[in-house]
């Protein structure tokens, strides 16, 4: 194979979830060019990865809220044009929807490989496949599902690695934040997530910083995304003296931030999902996705989660059971697990690339 696309859109933990497929095929295929098509909004990962040669942005959010927009159709007529002109030898759907299965039908590739119906999240899309592919029942992690895929085109997969670059200028900025602050030792806290079923409460956050404040005598960093403010201020009035630390992150910077932390505890999102691509230490609170799928990779890292009859239900919304797959898990659970978790951080077998 010469010319490669990767598709997978986003969201953020997304992307980390295929970057160990991406580094297979460059080992692999040494020569072929890669090229990755994703959305504009999760795009700065992957920008100088040292393993792709183009970066190809999309804003379908975008493409849906101006659908009258005249320079609409320009934007897709030239994303189309700009794809069928890498004349792709294959091109891999890892996001199993009908928007990636019909960017790849439209690049004209000669094969646009797919999984089959048991593993998509629209399984009539696969009628736009050349091949489907139906990984083994080993196969449980979402990241071992996306290998199965490269190796059915002749990948070779081997220990789990990622690749992640931050630039000079962002670990200078982390770096100056730290020592601002008098920070060496600590643990982020990130309340926030894509979903809100995915969130527990940011009471619990703030009662879990005190008991991390008061009887481990140490600091921890609070980190949100966009539109998530709301929920570090709720985090912040329940903290008593000495509150988290706080100051805002891109994407890179936050990358930098977690490569300096003792831990990382939240949810299943994509700073979780970046923290333990950096080889740190996660302590993971999940609801609504199963952890054995969507979990940290690393054996070492622990997930809290509390089962329940209608779990995993993968839902967006819970107005009938108001969360409970969260709302059961305790606060004292969660520091349990951190506690456990400082005391088994040894590195394990896993090869990962560390951004500092």
């Amino acid at each position: 194979m010469n010319r490669i696309l990767i598709i997978k859109l986003g969201s953020i933990g997304d992307i980390v979830h295929t970057l160990p497929s991406l580094l297979a095929l460059k080992a692999s295929f040494p020569h072929a060019q890669i090229d990755w098509l994703v959305e504009k909004k999760a795009s700065n990962i992957l920008k100088n990865h040292p393993g792709l040669n183009q970066v190809i942005e999309v804003d379908t959010q975008q493409w849906r809220r101006s659908f009258w927009r005249k320079q609409l159709y320009q934007e897709m007529l030239s994303c189309v044009t700009q794809l069928r002109r890498r004349h792709y030898d294959v091109a891999f759907d890892f996001q199993g929807l009908w928007k990636s299965a019909a960017f790849g039908f439209v690049s004209g590739c000669k094969c646009l490989v797919g999984f089959d119906k048991a593993h998509l999240k629209e399984p009539s899309c696969r009628i736009l496949y050349g091949q489907t592919v139906s990984p083994s029942g080993a196969d449980t992690h979402v990241i071992e599902l996306n290998q199965a895929l490269v190796r059915s085109q002749g990948a070779t997969t081997g220990p789990v690695a990622f690749e992640l670059n931050v630039a000079k200028a962002d670990r200078s900025y982390i770096n100056a934040q730290l020592v601002a602050h008098g920070l060496n030792e600590f643990i982020i806290l990130n309340p926030g997530s894509g979903w809100v079923t995915k969130n527990w409460a940011p009471v619990n956050y703030g009662l879990l910083h005190n008991r991390i404040k008061k009887q481990l005598g140490m600091s921890t960093v609070l980190t949100w995304g966009p539109g998530e403010e709301g929920l570090v201020k709720e985090v912040m009035a329940t903290c008593q003296s000495e509150p988290p630390v706080t100051f805002p992150t891109t994407i890179p910077q936050f990358i930098a931030l977690a490569c300096r932390a003792r831990l990382f505890v939240g949810g299943d999102t994509g700073p979780l999902h970046l923290a333990a691509a950096c080889n740190t230490p996660v302590v993971g609170i999940f609801g609504p996705t199963d952890p054995l799928r969507n979990g940290p990779f690393d054996k070492s890292d622990l997930v809290v989660s509390q089962p329940v009859p209608c779990g995993p239900c993968y839902k967006r919304t819970c107005e009938k059971y108001r969360c409970q797959c969260l709302t059961l898990v305790t606060v004292e659970q969660v520091f349990t697990a951190i506690l456990n978790r400082m005391n088994n951080s040894k590195p394990t077998s896993l090869t990962r690339f560390k951004a500092i």
